[in-house]
């Protein structure tokens, strides 16, 4: 969320096309441990190099492609293989797992935390997709706790927190695959 448009770090092409996600293991994870559902604070619940972004992209795609074989010793065709195609779509909702994507909000006041997370969609007949209200759910002593942190936090355009320290351990403005 610290890349997306209404943010002091807003980068489209960082929040849409370089954003990190989960392979094969991951989702074979969330099968074998029967999760219900996912969220992510970017644009896509699958990595945008498994989705027709390497198509659209190629100058990133290219860039991508380089950090693969390095990091991993793989291209991205031979790391985000053809029955791997938007797996975090095409397998995860065979099995009833769903995902919200885009999530912002003030989630920098829970990050590497554990806390009951509710998701609440808006409800019609063979949607495909939906804007959500996604909320944690804390006791009534944290709420304060956490809402007196934010007071101290620097805040986006619409009220969100930020955490800037936080931000700029995910590279800033640079670039990540």
């Amino acid at each position: 969320h610290h890349f997306g448009w209404d943010q002091p770090y807003g980068n489209e092409v960082r929040y849409m096309v370089m954003h990190p996600g989960p392979d094969a293991r991951f989702a074979q994870w969330c099968i074998d441990k029967k999760i219900k559902w996912i969220g992510v604070d970017c644009g896509s619940a699958d990595h945008p190099m498994n989705t027709k972004i390497r198509d659209w992209m190629p100058a990133q795609a290219e860039d991508a492609d380089a950090h693969f074989q390095k990091k991993y010793g793989k291209s991205l065709a031979n790391y985000f293989t053809k029955d791997m195609y938007q797996m975090m779509h095409l397998w995860m909702f065979d099995k009833g797992i769903i995902h919200a994507e885009c999530v912002g909000g003030d989630i920098d006041l829970l990050v590497n935390r554990r806390v009951p997370v509710g998701c609440f969609p808006w409800r019609f007949v063979d949607g495909e997709a939906s804007i959500a209200r996604i909320v944690a759910m804390v006791d009534d002593d944290e709420y304060e706790q956490l809402m007196a942190r934010k007071a101290q936090m620097p805040k986006t355009k619409f009220g969100d927190c930020y955490d800037p320290v936080h931000v700029e351990r995910l590279g800033g403005r640079g670039s990540v695959y």
